[in-house]
């Protein structure tokens, strides 16, 4: 056990890691990045005990996102520190501004709310000049305005003996993103660790993770067809007006930026409002989908009531004229039939067994189960409970539709119940993401999968803080479901690379320098490992082992689409010669193509060997009409090999091309330029986030390349598919001044 004149005598247990970490802060502003349930906020108070030792007379202050977790860190704090009782004090938007200046002038440790300590500073109450360390729990939200950035810049400006630590466990999936909270908090040092960090494995409990597919019955098959049926008819108006091009999908980010282009754009004509009343239409209906794919039957129906109740009261044309579409119509008077005959989504059903067999297993057992949506909450509550099962829910504060949320006194009590026992499962949207200890948590059910994989890796941290743990994906097969699951494991991926390159050492230095002269900016630009998920029928190819042998990392897993997961947008089709002539004659390869471009932005296949047309048992003919049907009727790019290495090769190349900054498209047998206008088109591609369309959107508003490059910020986002930060970037490119030290 550590002993310390300020610690609590058998109330911190020694590890080697926590001891390292504490003395790498106590020399400078440090990062720290610690997997979920291995101490992070002890370290917080070993460094707070040490700091008040060197500092009679300072102040240390705890900033964390939320009511719930400023009180869990304050009870953590009071059993370790040996001060007085009244000494460690909570400070949240409850406190009156008269109790808040109080508790600054009195308490020793202030754990709080950053709004609240932000106001304070602002109004004067509070002086930071004493403070002697400051802490930031969840540091990846210093970014941006969020409260942290302004905080640290006030401490550091005003403190006598400021000293700076961050906590986090998911720092994000991209370098810049460590990089801007590294400069926001003036970080100087970071520690690292992963759970294979040989001083950090043996405190790691294994944490089992399932994935369940679950099958969509005829009916909502049936409605869901409609749904893209008419989703596609919206979609139909912006591709005759030329707004967008003529493929099988379009994303919905995509479409809001549309929406943003038309309603910025002046002199708007008939047909431009007839286009603004289609994408809006898009976006809601393209919600519907996700909605009714992942959450169910009920969802969509409280969905459309809610836009039905919308448009009686604000009138808009647009949306009455989208309620009034037959298609909408009938899709409503079906999902309202499903409703009635009790029709559930079937992931409820594996979701009850699930539960059910845990708790059978281990009746003290506790369980999460985490969904985006508040109203799918309620389903799975209701559910749960006519089950005979024992739960409870934690939502956010903010009302929704009509109905209020938890303040952040009832979410404490909740948690509170929930570590009690008082019931075993707790249903919970985001707000039970960040820090919450519940020790004993021995399941999480993803009831759908979050697209980020900083939410991705704070949920599955609920479980094995302790003991071994298990984690449960519900996945709707053929919906976006799955492609989010493959999205955020690519990001997981990529957020372990970033630590991996942490955990090497980290010395910062000036907000430029990590580690031995790497540079932030080389930091950014160097490529860790990269990752390839590979269907497990695959391991056995030669494909496998050449990428291998390239330096890929390869990850085995059950895909139930394509054969290669290379980004969250591209999947890969690979087929041999003679497999792909099989496929044509059984029919198997326009099913598999249709699941492809259904799931990712980018399908791509790849055929590999040669003497395509040599292949007995069919004629050339039906060969290249099927290719012909690939290109134009999947509108999926063919990629041609001779072999497993030049396919391996092929893969790396493309898993490089959608790591690199700014790379939106993969720009696939683009002729060398010859002509004039080829030529312009490929200077301007050339921009960060360019790719050859914007190329040929930018060329025909300014007319020629230099005007391209003199344009300001503002003529820039008049160009659809450039928005702020896209502006600025190529402004920030173009006028930045050369330097051979800095080529990144």
């Amino acid at each position: 056990m550590l002993t310390h004149p300020l610690i609590k005598e058998g109330s911190v247990e020694i590890r080697e890691y926590q001891r390292n970490i504490v003395s790498r802060a106590l020399k400078g502003n440090t990062l720290v990045v610690l997997p979920t349930g291995l101490g992070k906020t002890v370290i917080a108070a070993m460094l707070t005990a040490e700091r008040l030792l060197q500092h009679a007379q300072g102040k240390v202050v705890v900033l964390a996102p939320t009511k719930p977790l400023v009180i869990q860190h304050a009870e953590t704090f009071r059993k370790i520190l040996k001060l007085p009782e009244d000494s460690v004090k909570t400070c949240t938007g409850e406190a009156t501004p008269e109790e808040r200046e109080g508790m600054w002038r009195g308490a020793k440790v202030i754990i709080a709310t950053p709004q609240v300590v932000r106001n304070d500073l602002v109004t004067g109450r509070v002086d930071v000049s004493d403070w002697v360390l400051l802490v930031f729990d969840e540091a990846h939200r210093a970014v941006g305005d969020y409260p942290y950035v302004f905080i640290a810049k006030e401490y550091l400006k005003h403190a006598k003996n400021p000293l700076i630590l961050g906590l986090t466990a998911s720092p994000g999936s991209q370098r810049e993103k460590v990089v801007e909270v590294c400069k926001a908090l003036s970080i100087k040092w970071v520690e690292a660790r992963t759970e294979k960090s040989p001083d950090v494995a043996p405190y790691v409990k294994r944490v089992r993770v399932e994935w369940v597919n679950v099958e969509l019955p005829p009916e909502m098959l049936r409605a869901k067809a409609k749904l893209e049926e008419a989703i596609e008819r919206l979609l139909n108006i912006l591709r005759d007006a030329g707004y967008i091009q003529r493929r099988k999908r379009w994303t919905r980010r995509e479409l809001l930026e549309l929406q943003e282009f038309l309603m910025r754009k002046e002199g708007k004509d008939e047909r431009d409002y007839e286009c603004l009343a289609a994408v809006s239409g898009a976006i809601r209906l393209a919600h519907a989908y996700e909605i009714f794919e992942t959450q169910g039957i009920g969802a969509l129906k409280r969905y459309f009531e809610g836009l039905n109740e919308r448009a009686r009261l604000k009138g808009g044309r647009g949306l009455k004229r989208i309620l009034k579409d037959p298609l909408i119509v009938s899709l409503e008077e079906e999902v309202a039939a499903m409703n009635v005959q009790g029709m559930t989504h079937p992931k409820l059903t594996v979701l009850v067994n699930t539960v059910k067999g845990q708790l059978s297993s281990k009746p003290e057992s506790r369980v999460i189960v985490f969904t985006q949506f508040r109203s799918t909450v309620d389903d799975v509550l209701k559910v749960l409970r006519e089950c005979g099962i024992s739960a409870d829910k934690i939502i956010g504060q903010g009302s929704r539709g009509g109905a209020p949320g938890l303040t952040q006194r009832q979410q404490a009590e909740v948690l509170e119940r929930f570590r009690r026992g008082e019931f075993s499962v707790l249903v919970a949207t985001s707000v039970a993401e960040e820090g919450i200890d519940v020790s004993e948590c021995d399941l999480v059910v993803f009831y759908d999968v979050t697209p980020s994989a900083v939410r991705f890796v704070q949920r599955k941290g609920r479980t094995g803080r302790r003991r071994p743990g298990r984690v449960v994906f519900l996945i709707a097969k053929g919906t976006m479901d799955e492609k989010y699951y493959w999205s955020v494991k690519w990001k997981e991926g990529n957020m372990r690379g970033v630590i991996r390159e942490l955990e090497k050492g980290g010395k910062v230095e000036d907000g430029g320098e990590i580690n031995q002269q790497v540079t932030l900016e080389e930091y950014i630009s160097r490529g860790d490992r990269l990752t390839v998920y590979a269907d497990v029928r695959e391991g056995g190819s030669s494909v496998v082992q050449e990428l291998a042998k390239l330096g890929v990392e390869v990850v085995l897993t059950k895909l139930n689409v394509g054969d290669y997961v290379v980004s969250e947008r591209v999947g890969i089709e690979r087929k041999t010669s003679a497999d792909f002539v099989q496929s044509i004659m059984d029919q198997r390869i326009f099913k598999q193509l249709a699941d492809l471009t259904r799931t990712y932005e980018a399908p791509l296949l790849i055929i590999e060997g040669e003497r395509l047309y040599e292949r007995g048992g069919i004629n050339p003919e039906s060969i290249r009409g099927a290719l012909v049907s690939v290109a134009l009727d999947f509108k999926t790019p063919i990629f041609w090999t001779r072999n497993a290495k030049e396919t391996a090769e092929v893969i790396k190349t493309i898993a490089r091309r959608e790591r690199e900054e700014g790379r939106r498209g993969i720009r696939i047998g683009v002729k060398k330029p010859g002509t004039v206008k080829e030529l312009q088109e490929r200077l301007v591609a050339s921009l960060p986030g360019v790719d050859h369309v914007l190329a040929r959107r930018l060329l025909q508003k300014f007319k020629s390349v230099e005007k391209v490059f003199t344009a300001n910020e503002d003529e820039l986002m008049s160009i659809q598919g450039i928005g702020e930060k896209k502006a600025k970037r190529i402004r920030e490119v173009l006028q930045a001044e050369y330097s051979e030290e800095d080529l990144s």
